[in-house]
């Protein structure tokens, strides 16, 4: 088995697995985009701090957080626990978690989402637009 380098497993894992753009994973990860394009071509080192952020933010498993800090290549995904779609639906299942739980604490939010359901096509692409004009606007708050 080949030893894969740390940043391009990192790069693989946001890619292949989580399937996120290098700008939405800088994002969520809270660095710039040139941050994250040097860890990932290895320009960079990467901090342990930042390899825990990493392990939080992409929702890696243990046990396949320590596969990609030993390095280790995936093989064959039959049965070994690293097959891309299983860790994907778990990185999904995680956030939507997170997002419900967030529409439980905010009820006022819960309504304003639930009432896009009587919204014409037209008009939720609208809202939709807004709001994540809005959000741009207020993430470096």
């Amino acid at each position: 088995m080949n030893r894969m380098d740390l940043h391009i497993e990192l790069k693989h894992y946001r890619n292949d697995v989580l399937e996120l753009t290098q700008r939405e994973a800088a994002s969520r990860l809270n660095i710039n985009q040139s941050t994250l394009s040097n860890y990932e071509n290895g320009t960079r080192d990467i901090p342990y701090k930042m390899l825990l952020t990493f392990k939080e933010v992409y929702k890696i498993p243990t046990h396949e957080m320590n596969r990609i800090m030993y390095g280790e290549e995936s093989g064959s995904l039959g049965g070994n626990g690293h097959d891309p779609m299983i860790l994907r639906e778990n990185f999904e299942d995680q956030e939507n978690r997170a997002i419900l739980k967030i529409l439980q604490d905010y009820p006022k939010f819960k309504r304003t989402l639930s009432s896009l359901t009587y919204f014409t096509e037209k008009r939720k692409e609208k809202f939709i637009t807004q709001v994540n004009h809005l959000y741009q606007t207020m993430k470096d708050w």
